[in-house]
């Protein structure tokens, strides 16, 4: 093998290990926002969306129970009617807590900021309290079926296998990285003998 072949393969190793170890802190970096959102009581927000997972019918068929959606950060100011928002309500039942419900009328500008009437789509009358633009998530952009239907595998125990699939990948990749360095170094170090014998 020549020397320009062994330096490009040499060179195409450490550029896919060190793509493996960015693959490895990126996600080590979202599994901490993740967690860290999740301690404070927040929604976790990646580059901007969120996904959430619709705990009532107050959206009727549009958004169902049970059912995830994609919510996009989006400033306060660019809510329209007829937009779906997310926001941390300030209804004294459900204070602090996540709600999506539909802007049904225009913003109503006040001294503390921006705030929306809004109204569930299953519902007859509107939410008894404004969402203020302060508390504003996001806003809705579709429905993630496909994650719905992962989520009902998972709770028919599939979570167990996923987990064991994880974890065994992932042991897979470190013993398969140490036994590849292993045979480079001992093919590095037969060679160096052959070289010192001639």
């Amino acid at each position: 093998m020549n020397s320009k072949l062994k330096m490009a393969l040499k060179a195409l190793k450490i550029a896919a290990s060190a793509l493996w170890w960015c693959v490895l802190i990126l996600l080590g970096l979202l599994l901490l926002n993740i967690f860290g959102a999740k301690m404070k009581g927040k929604v976790p927000s990646v580059f901007g969306y969120s996904v959430m997972n619709i705990v009532s019918g107050s959206m009727g068929e549009e958004m169902p129970q049970g059912s995830y959606i994609l919510v996009k950060k989006t400033d306060a100011e660019k809510v329209k009617v007829g937009d779906v928002i997310c926001f941390y309500s300030s209804d004294p039942a459900i204070y602090g807590y996540p709600n999506t419900h539909r802007v049904v009328e225009d913003p109503i500008i006040t001294d503390g900021g921006i705030e929306f009437v809004t109204k569930g789509d299953a519902t007859e009358a509107n939410d008894k309290v404004n969402a203020k633009g302060e508390n504003l998530i996001g806003v809705y952009v579709k429905r993630l079926e496909s994650l719905e239907k992962f989520s009902a595998a998972l709770s028919s125990g599939g979570l167990v296998i996923v987990i064991i699939c994880l974890l065994m990948g992932i042991s897979g990749m470190f013993v398969y990285t140490a036994i590849i360095t292993q045979k480079n170094e001992q093919k590095s170090s037969d060679d160096g003998e052959k070289n010192s014998k001639s």
